[in-house]
């Protein structure tokens, strides 16, 4: 025979007591409504957090691309620092020859979701307003998305910058 310790304030349990079913114990889990409960929770939380998730995205694409007009800037100016000229204009998506000792190795300015260009306007009978300034350099992204756009113009702030349609210009300098 087996013997069996009391231990003081709990209730011995007999297999007998087991058999009735008011004697079972709950199984552990969820019951249905408990699990519907936390996935609509769940949804509700997701559907709050993913309009700021679009706006974080949105937010990191104008950074990037911020930095990438930064990057074409610090290289003419580097250029200009050397040889006391500008590079020349060229077309949009293209990079100046003449930069590319300047920029990263491999550097494009054809990105997903916009394009950037480097800019050298003369104006030989100056600018509106300031007749004194004949050159302007600078360097415009041409944004696919619109809300993009924005983005870089609310983060650059007090920059030197205008924006026609979906084209935003930095001015790097003028002379």
């Amino acid at each position: 025979m087996i013997a069996r310790l009391r231990v003081p304030g709990r209730r011995e349990h007999s297999a007998a007591a087991g058999s009735g079913k008011r004697g079972r114990s709950r199984r552990g889990g969820f019951t249905f409504v408990e699990a519907l409960v936390a996935v609509s929770i769940v949804g509700i939380l997701a559907g709050l957090a993913l309009p700021n998730m679009k706006d974080v995205l949105l937010r990191a694409q104008a950074t990037k691309l911020a930095g990438d007009m930064e990057v074409v800037r610090v290289a003419a100016a580097s250029y200009h620092a050397k040889y006391h000229a500008w590079p020349a204009e060229t077309a949009a998506g293209k990079v100046p020859p003449e930069l590319v000792p300047y920029l990263p190795a491999n550097y494009s300015f054809v990105r997903d979701g916009y394009e950037l260009d480097y800019e050298n306007w003369s104006l030989p009978g100056g600018l509106p307003g300031d007749p004194k300034t004949h050159t302007l350099i600078g360097v415009s992204v041409v944004v696919t998305n619109p809300a993009l756009g924005n983005a870089l113009v609310e983060l650059l702030g007090k920059a030197i910058i205008f924006s026609v349609g979906n084209r935003h210009t930095i001015v790097i300098d003028r002379s």
